[in-house]
């Protein structure tokens, strides 16, 4: 009986999210990596779309496509059929070639067509599409009790400027998106007028869905940490907009009472974003999978002889949210209360505006006993 160690365990489960499929492993315990792109005439492995990184002394073909390269509509290289197949180079046999959703007809082309290389700078990790907090800050793992995580801004959505080959990259993240989703629930129709050709659009495409391959894993896998991962992005997006909003609102003395400025505006950002994510839970049917995703509940801590509770902004499994204008740690009462809580979070994460600055949002990891 081969014993797997909690890392490795944790890294077959982020296989599993990402592919579908358990990791291979040999009697002796080594893992055997699954690779789609290989030949199947000879087992080799090749490179998948974007092309081999750049290495040294490496061999690429100098020949040029053909001018009348043969192209596909969607409907052909999504399923083609026979007679597509036979007007491909090479017909009846094996045939070396990618797609290039370059366009909305799409086409095949043959190996000698470099693939555009995927962008490699800054924002490149923001298509990586984490699936668990853990995956999302891998310092988490080996953090000690009561660290805390800053949340980088790059967590929450793209920022590079618009260009072909980010549109490109879009769309291919898009195309896996929907892959996983219908894997997860064969009924789950995916419902679009066409590609964005904005970038508002895309982002807003991508974090659609993002949002629905979480609530499909919730609602059919019971499974509810890449929804963890989502309900921060939601809740961080609705917060600064709902900050934006209430500085308005408060200059142009809107936002009326006895309170202070900043306590007039967190109490209005604090009902924006509870209000606005319930809606958002609603819109992806994620209140079905339980009582485990919930807004504004009250969390009991009946560890003591009177019974206490604390109320987190949202609650998804072992993970609260609080939303806040001042910054909040574990000597804070009201978040010992969050961890002291019945359903003993792992994390709390808290989220502030990126107005107020870089790193303004973060998660506190769970304190250890003493």
């Amino acid at each position: 009986m081969n014993h797997i160690s909690d890392f490795d365990r944790r890294r077959d489960f982020s296989v599993w999210l990402r592919t579908g499929r358990p990791p291979t492993r040999t009697e002796d315990g080594i893992e055997l990596k699954f690779n789609p792109y290989h030949d199947p005439r000879n087992g080799q492995f090749t490179f998948g779309p974007g092309g081999p990184r750049p290495l040294s002394r490496v061999v690429i073909s100098h020949r040029r496509p053909k001018a009348d390269a043969q192209r596909f509509s969607e409907a052909v290289w999504r399923k083609p059929p026979a007679a597509a197949l036979d007007k491909m180079p090479e017909s009846g046999g094996i045939v070396d070639a990618v797609y290039r959703p370059d366009d909305a007809a799409g086409s095949f082309q043959t190996v000698q067509f470099r693939p555009p290389r995927m962008p490699r700078g800054s924002n490149s990790r923001a298509f990586e599409d984490p699936l668990t907090l853990e995956q999302t800050f891998p310092g988490l793992r080996d953090a000690p009790g009561g660290a805390v995580i800053s949340l980088l801004d790059n967590v929450f959505g793209l920022s590079a400027p618009a260009n072909a080959d980010m549109a490109a990259t879009t769309q291919e993240r898009s195309a896996l998106l929907i892959e996983q989703i219908s894997a997860l629930d064969a009924n789950w129709k995916f419902q679009s007028l066409g590609f964005p050709t904005t970038w508002e659009g895309m982002q807003n495409q991508l974090n659609d869905l993002r949002l629905q391959r979480a609530a499909t894993f919730a609602r059919v896998k019971g499974e509810l940490r890449p929804m963890q991962v989502e309900t921060m992005r939601v809740m961080q997006r609705l917060t600064d907009r709902a900050y934006s909003k209430a500085l308005k609102m408060y200059d142009n003395g809107l936002l009326k009472g006895q309170l202070s400025k900043e306590q007039a505006i967190g109490s209005y950002v604090d009902y924006e974003v509870r209000r606005d994510l319930r809606r958002t839970y609603d819109n992806y049917q994620v209140g079905s999978v339980g009582d485990e995703v919930r807004v504004n509940r009250r969390e009991y801590d009946t560890s003591k002889p009177e019974t206490s509770y604390r109320l987190p902004d949202a609650r998804v499994g072992d993970v609260a949210y609080d939303v806040t204008l001042s910054q909040k740690t574990l000597k804070d009462a009201q978040i010992r209360g969050f961890f002291s809580a019945d359903f003993r979070p792992a994390l709390v994460v808290i989220i502030r505006p990126r107005r107020l600055g870089p790193g303004s949002s973060y998660i506190i990891n769970k304190p250890e006993k003493r």
